[in-house]
């Protein structure tokens, strides 16, 4: 059995052996496998420690006493009436009440063994040795009585044994007793804290074998062996008479005739009580003996101790640590079926050890569920990013991040199983028909490893999938709310774990800026650190208030004066280059110092915008601000105040809105009120582009829609262009919205949006971002120059 263990064992370490995935450098397959080869290897390790741990307890009987518990819960559960054929003879309080608390002598001894005799019993047995010298007259009386009833009276013995370093000499009747009386041992062996005892079947002393008394009583002749009394025969039903009644003659023959008694102490004096488990406590030691006859009378006992249910726990940890289910069901059925199991075998007098194989089963299933929710995701069918993660390079991998963009708000309205389902699909299409390897999951982001490309080709396969992944969204989920976006990163000389973590940040940065894909190479580093310089010059800007802007005028088409100019951030750190101003708000946006660039920009616009008003009172003073800071209750205070402090008409302030992200239209719905209240107007701006849609209409009731200039620069050459220019004027003033076209370069595409309807228009065409006193030297010209 030891052989079987270990042959088990060496097969565990194989299984674990090629999951090292520390010691291999992951290249090409083996790095797109080393997440399934690390839990391969986890999980056979937990397996091997589960099984010694198993096999050791069982070795040292550590749950011994937690077997006993059980063992009494299965018979306290299959408790039935003892037969009635074997009797108690008590020496309980009342016989010795009779003798003035003495136990009774070997005159008393004598007539009970004639009058159980002349009762009908058939065999008479004592548990006691009768091993005391005593005196002639009373050893005389006693001898003759069992000359007389030769070959039906036992006594009891007991062999030699050890007690620790202690060895006890065996104790057997007088020796003038011993050729007329047969002898029955009455040692047994309990077990830790009383909760079970064996006996044996036979035991060896004065140079032979002699039955235990519960084989005397049972009349056994089977194979000698050491077995536990079944508990499930109930002690309180078992015939019990007090010896003194008995010696007293009012015990009738009917009561005992055809039945084997024991003489055994019951009275309050005794020191022969033992626990038995879940039924009020100790009982007389006789009893126990009465309960092991029984069970030898069922048949020969068979103990198959802890080999058979650790060799099922230990074929079913392998099994499971050779799968991939995150689930624990089949360790609880198989510890469920453990613990059935002894029900059915303790009917037939087999006795089976199980706790050393539960404990195998348990430290298994911690194991496992400690794996599980270290390296697997919940509800989803994909590991966790620890899983994927080596500290070794990969050349031969790229590395993709996935952002769900807003899964926490659609988890709210989902189910956890919902959201689950949801996010299998997405790593369905994920793995497709490529070479796509194991999917982690982590918070709101898909990370997988899958082979090098080109940056040509990876560019090609990222726009790809971003726009498959939409689509799958928006067709199989009916959800428009989650846009996803990809980080790749490509620097194959880091670790794996590094990249993945850059992987995510960059999917992060992707969702933010509202773009399918960013991939994370060298170019996208050196990006990244001209944004974080670009934060650093826009903090001492902000901080010296210094933020250069300009105005590009928005011209009446129908009159052609000017009634507006949008307020352009026009800067020169230090007299330097201009800096662009696309890539200094993303920056901004990065920093999350967006809302302190608006109000320094509105800040200046306002100061110089009331020489304008001045001028011309209906004149429109534009600011661009992100939708999304609507839902920022303190930055709308700031504009307020500002209002008030420079003593600018609301009604003579338009708000820009653009955004690359969804609108949440419940947040900012408040904000839009008090904004409304106060006239100052809004603007859709880029309209057609990114977010800015049929969508930002409902949810924003501006006044004003800017349609954007990639549409107004390619209507001279596209049909489509002008198709989408004409429909965009008609639903705007459908709505009551006046439409300003942004972009106009030439003559013949503003006289084509005049035709159309088209209200304003600014562009090149009629002038580029100006600062204030020149635009105010147009404003007091009254005629628009065309920009030459």
């Amino acid at each position: 059995m030891i052989a079987w263990f270990s042959s088990l064992a060496d097969r565990l370490r194989r299984l674990a052996k090629p999951a090292d995935v520390e010691s291999v450098e992951p290249q090409g397959e083996s790095a797109r496998l080393s997440g399934r080869d690390l839990l391969r290897s986890k999980r056979a390790r937990v397996a091997m420690a589960a099984i010694a741990f198993g096999l050791v307890s069982a070795l040292i009987d550590l749950p011994l006493p937690a077997e006993d518990f059980y063992r009494g819960v299965r018979a306290e559960v299959r408790s039935r009436p003892a037969p009635q054929d074997i009797a108690m003879i008590a020496i309980d309080d009342k016989t010795l009440n009779a003798y003035n608390g003495e136990p009774p002598s070997r005159f008393a001894d004598s007539r009970l063994i004639d009058n159980l005799s002349d009762l009908g019993v058939d065999r008479i047995t004592f548990d006691r040795a009768q091993a005391s010298v005593g005196d002639r007259a009373s050893n005389k009386v006693l001898l003759d009585t069992l000359k007389r009833h030769e070959g039906k009276v036992w006594f009891g013995i007991v062999p030699r044994h050890e007690i620790g370093f202690q060895v006890v000499d065996e104790i057997l009747p007088l020796p003038l007793f011993r050729e007329h009386v047969q002898f029955a041992s009455m040692s047994g062996r309990g077990n830790p804290f009383g909760l079970s005892v064996s006996f044996p079947t036979s035991v060896e002393a004065a140079g032979r074998k002699h039955p235990s008394l519960s084989a005397a009583l049972a009349e056994y002749t089977g194979p000698e062996r050491m077995y536990r009394p079944d508990y499930a025969f109930d002690p309180r039903t078992i015939p019990t008479f007090s010896y003194i009644d008995v010696l007293e003659g009012r015990v009738s023959r009917k009561d005992l005739a055809g039945k084997n008694v024991i003489i055994g102490e019951a009275n309050y004096l005794s020191s022969d009580f033992f626990v038995l488990p879940l039924r009020n406590g100790k009982i007389p030691g006789g009893y126990f003996h009465i309960m092991g006859a029984h069970t030898l009378k069922r048949g020969v006992p068979v103990d198959l101790m802890w080999f058979p249910a650790l060799l099922i726990v230990a074929a079913a940890i392998v099994w499971v640590a050779r799968g991939r289910s995150k689930s624990g069901g089949a360790l609880g059925f198989v510890a469920a079926g453990l613990l059935l199991l002894p029900f059915l075998l303790d009917d037939f007098g087999v006795n089976m050890d199980i706790m050393p194989a539960l404990l195998g089963v348990i430290w298994a299933a911690i194991g496992f569920q400690r794996i599980n929710s270290k390296y697997y995701s919940r509800n989803v069918d994909a590991m966790t990013t620890t899983a994927i993660s080596s500290s070794k390079p990969s050349e031969d991998c790229d590395v993709y991040a996935l952002k769900i963009a807003n899964l926490a708000e659609l988890s709210e309205d989902w189910s956890a199983r919902e959201t689950g389902d949801f996010v299998n699909t997405l790593i369905t299409y994920v793995k497709g028909p490529g070479e796509v390897g194991d999917v982690a999951f982590e918070r709101d982001l898909l990370v997988w490893l899958a082979p090098r490309m080109n940056t040509a080709e990876l560019e090609l396969h990222a726009d790809g999938l971003a726009l498959m992944l939409k689509t799958a969204i928006n067709h199989d989920w009916q959800s428009s709310n989650s846009a996803p976006a990809l980080g790749i990163d490509t620097n194959h000389d880091l670790p794996v774990a590094l990249r993945i973590k850059k992987a995510m940040q960059v999917a992060d940065e992707a969702a933010n800026r509202g773009v399918r894909f960013i991939i994370n190479d060298a170019a996208h580093l050196e990006a990244r650190n001209y944004r974080l310089e670009l934060i650093r010059v826009l903090e001492r800007g902000l901080r010296d208030r210094d933020i250069g802007v300009a105005y590009q005028p928005k011209i009446d088409l129908a009159s052609g004066r000017i009634v507006g100019a949008e307020t352009l951030i026009r800067w020169r750190p230090d007299g330097g280059d201009f800096v662009n101003p696309q890539e200094l708000v993303l920056a901004a946006e990065a920093g999350d110092r967006i809302n302190e660039l608006t109000l320094v920009v509105m800040e200046t616009a306002l100061v110089e915008g009331k020489q304008a008003i001045a001028l011309d009172p209906r004149f429109k003073l534009a600011v661009n601000m992100s939708a999304k800071s609507l839902s920022d209750t303190h930055l709308l205070f700031e504009i307020m105040t500002m209002l008030g402090r420079y003593n600018f008409p609301a009604e003579n302030l338009t708000l820009e809105l653009t955004e690359t992200a969804k609108l949440e239209d419940q947040r900012i719905a408040p904000q839009i009120a008090a904004l409304k209240a106060r006239g100052i107007g809004l603007s859709i701006d880029d309209f057609g582009t990114g977010q800015s849609n049929l969508e930002y209409i409902e949810k924003l009731p501006s006044s004003e829609l800017k349609i954007d200039k990639r549409f107004v620069q390619h209507m001279a050459t596209s049909e489509e262009s002008r198709a989408v220019v004409r429909a965009t004027i008609e639903i705007a003033h459908s709505l009551g919205k006046i439409v300003v076209a942004e972009g106009v370069e030439d003559i013949a595409v503003a006289s084509a949006l005049k035709a159309m309807g088209c209200d304003q228009a600014q562009g090149y065409l009629f002038s580029r971002a100006i600062a204030m006193p020149a635009l105010l030297a147009m404003m007091g010209g009254g005629q628009v120059a065309v920009n030459a």
